[in-house]
């Protein structure tokens, strides 16, 4: 039995929504959509207010990510590298790299994402904005442990750090059990 606190069922997300996170200072509004392009790729544009951070750095196993700054600068960390970018300025993470990204210089930023292929980024970001919009999330913006396994599961997207197939085994463990508590009504 699916409990509104427990479970996350996935709305369709379409070109020109807009969602937003409160607890990170991100606000996203979907440009093309997994759906819509056969789930080659998915584009949002990113608005970073001011003060916004990333809730983790992070690994997508399968997906590229392309950041293209439209407006504002941003601090950019690929492998360890950082970087700052500026509008017309493009960046390329590779599937599998680490990164992460803050705005730059204390002025609010605008980045237009492209994930290749798409693989439904968009549920990710619906629930995960979702979550912090209910106050349940940390004051990092993340999620309880077993959330954070389920979204890193269904996304192939982990945390930056511990080894992948650590990570995945651990994230297992705690969706399993999580189902199976929450399955017999503990």
């Amino acid at each position: 039995m699916c409990r509104a606190r427990l479970c996350y069922v996935p709305m369709m997300v379409d070109v020109g929504d807009v969602i937003e996170n409160p607890v990170t200072g991100e606000r996203i509004t979907f440009v093309r959509t997994s759906e819509q392009t056969g789930g080659a790729l998915a584009e949002l544009d990113l608005e970073l207010s001011p003060t916004a951070f990333l809730a983790a750095e992070h690994i997508h196993r399968s997906q590229e990510e392309k950041f293209q700054v439209l407006d504002g600068r941003i601090l950019l960390r690929c492998r360890g590298e950082e970087s700052v970018r500026g509008p017309g300025e493009t960046v390329v993470v590779p599937a599998g790299n680490p990164h992460a990204w803050a705005p730059h210089g204390g002025a609010a930023a605008r980045v237009r994402i492209t994930f290749t292929p798409g693989d439904g980024i968009e549920q990710f970001f619906d629930e995960f904005f979702r979550l912090a919009r209910e106050g349940r999330v940390n004051s990092k913006g993340m999620p309880s442990l077993p959330v954070t396994a389920r979204l890193g599961l269904a996304h192939d997207m982990y945390l930056a750090g511990p080894p992948v197939p650590l990570q995945r085994a651990a994230f297992r463990v705690l969706a399993t059990t999580d189902r199976l508590l929450h399955r017999s009504g503990s």
